[in-house]
């Protein structure tokens, strides 16, 4: 399985040595790869020396956190740049796509006899849907959201202005349409209450993925839930495309959606809209949006390996040559994930310049920011979720918001306990006999899924046609029969 060059190899053991060079052979360097969409913190260097200083003292370690884009990341990875520690998933610095080029480490051999800690933050069930089919551990998983719940959130004073009350839960995206049309009605030229970027997060999250790069899984609740198909195939999702396809006509969309990147949203109190993406219940919107903001779930809890792969931290497999360096690296990912200082640090940033801790009140032990520095970097990437404190805004400290459930966490892991479990737990998928066609299928679906994701361009019902056979064309069958026969191995059919 291990196909790295031993060029790459030779680039890290040269990298290695050089990162013990130094006054205090004592201390420890990883480097750690990590993702970003548009936005490096402005203040990394100085949340890295706070953090250096912490991890220095605990473990004798010191890290350097390297933010890359997607095409960053695939860009230093072709290269032969190597470092010691990646952030990867599903959908960025595809995990499937790496185990089966062999650039990770196996950790399974060591995890729990290094790390007995950071073993013992997450079940038994989480831990096996991270492991790869062959039995290897090639990544930890981020506690946080694994089992997915898709989330629409919106500003709550204006759905109480206008009379609407929105239910926690709903079946279906049209079921918000007279709220949107209510709220419309109420907006000037140019604003629009759903505002999307090219991106819609939680679309299509009803389906099971094997491979979002190949846009190939399961259909949960099918009469054959380990028949692969492709995920364009999913009623819901296309119920979704289809409203809106709906919205847009409807003047209810911006227009220029399909061109706007994530971060190009405005998101201040003077561009309230609705929101798409993936959280659990009781998580409070309103640090980010900035105004008071609640939320409805429309899909899950649902526990599958897409959920779980969905935010993960691997090693190089060119540390399975350095045991003791592996080691090190491993036991720096336990200290993210169960020191609480390192852990809000990481997120948050310097205690007393970023943010501080709220002392007394109902949002006592919160996180409240300063407004002071630029540093908000992916905290879904890091680790433990849970471990870091729960952000609040100035408004819930004062009293003139509800605070936030500071028990959300404990409230969601149970939820976890009970929700559904995906048909092909366990599940991963070697693509490697079919990268050609994995490649000519990512060439071509951006173009796609951009209309679908925005609902602008033509109507699904004709878009969607005409996609799958460009898929067919890309060779989607060939990439379909491959998971299939591996799936079916795996389940002993």
């Amino acid at each position: 399985m291990k196909k790295v060059l031993s060029l790459v190899i030779a680039m890290v053991l040269l990298l290695s040595l050089c990162s013990f060079a130094g006054a205090d052979d004592e201390i420890v360097k990883l480097t750690w790869a990590t993702g970003h969409e548009g936005y490096v913190p402005a203040d990394n260097a100085m949340v890295l020396e706070k953090l250096n200083e912490i991890s220095r003292e605990a473990i004798g370690v010191e890290v350097d956190i390297k933010y890359f884009t997607e095409d960053e990341m695939q860009l230093s990875i072709n290269s032969g740049e190597v470092y010691d520690m990646y952030f990867t998933a599903s959908w960025y610095n595809n995990f499937n796509s790496n185990v089966s080029k062999g650039l990770f480490a196996n950790i399974a051999p060591y995890i729990q006899e290094w790390t007995p800690e950071l073993y013992a933050t997450m079940p038994e069930t989480v831990w096996s849907l991270a492991k790869s089919s062959d039995g290897g551990l090639y990544a930890i998983p981020v506690k946080k959201d694994y089992a997915p719940e898709s989330i629409i959130h919106y500003p709550a004073r204006v759905a109480e202005e206008l009379g609407f009350e929105i239910p926690d839960v709903i079946d279906s995206w049209d079921e918000l349409t007279d709220f949107l049309v209510a709220w419309k009605a109420t907006m000037g030229d140019n604003q629009y209450p759903v505002m999307l970027s090219n991106v819609t997060y939680g679309i299509d999250y009803s389906f099971d993925f094997i491979d979002r790069d190949a846009l190939i899984g399961v259909m949960p609740g099918a009469e054959d839930a380990t028949k692969v198909v492709c995920s364009l195939e999913d009623p819901k999702a296309f119920e979704r495309y289809m409203t809106l396809y709906k919205w847009n006509s409807m003047g209810l969309v911006n227009p220029d959606a399909a061109t706007l990147g994530f971060t190009a949203i405005a998101t201040d109190a003077d561009h309230q809209h609705l929101g798409f993406d993936l959280a659990w219940d009781h998580y409070d919107w309103s640090p980010t949006t900035g105004y008071y903001t609640k939320m409805t779930r429309y899909e899950g809890p649902f526990l599958n390996t897409d959920g779980v792969t969905g935010a993960m931290n691997a090693f190089s497999v060119t540390l399975e040559e350095d045991l003791p360096r592996l080691k090190k690296a491993l036991e720096y990912q336990q200290f993210v994930n169960t020191n609480k200082e390192y852990r809000d640090t990481l997120r948050y940033g310097i205690e007393g310049y970023h943010w501080n801790y709220v002392t007394e009140g109902p949002c006592a032990g919160a996180v409240l920011k300063t407004g002071v520095g630029d540093y908000a970097p992916w905290a879904f990437a890091q680790g433990n979720y849970e471990l870091s404190s729960i952000e609040v805004t100035q408004a819930q400290v004062d009293g003139t918001d509800p605070a936030p459930y500071l028990d959300q966490w404990e409230v969601y892991f149970k939820a976890c306990e009970t929700a559904p479990v995906s048909a092909i737990a366990g599940f991963s998928w070697d693509s490697s006999n079919v990268s050609a066609q994995i490649a000519q299928i990512n060439a071509i679906k951006d173009e796609y899924l951009v209309q679908l994701n925005t609902g602008t361009g033509e109507n699904p019902e004709t878009l969607i046609p005409r996609f799958m056979q460009a898929l067919n064309d890309a060779g989607l069958q060939d990439v379909i029969n491959d998971a299939q026969a591996q799936l079916d191995a795996y389940l002993g059919k």
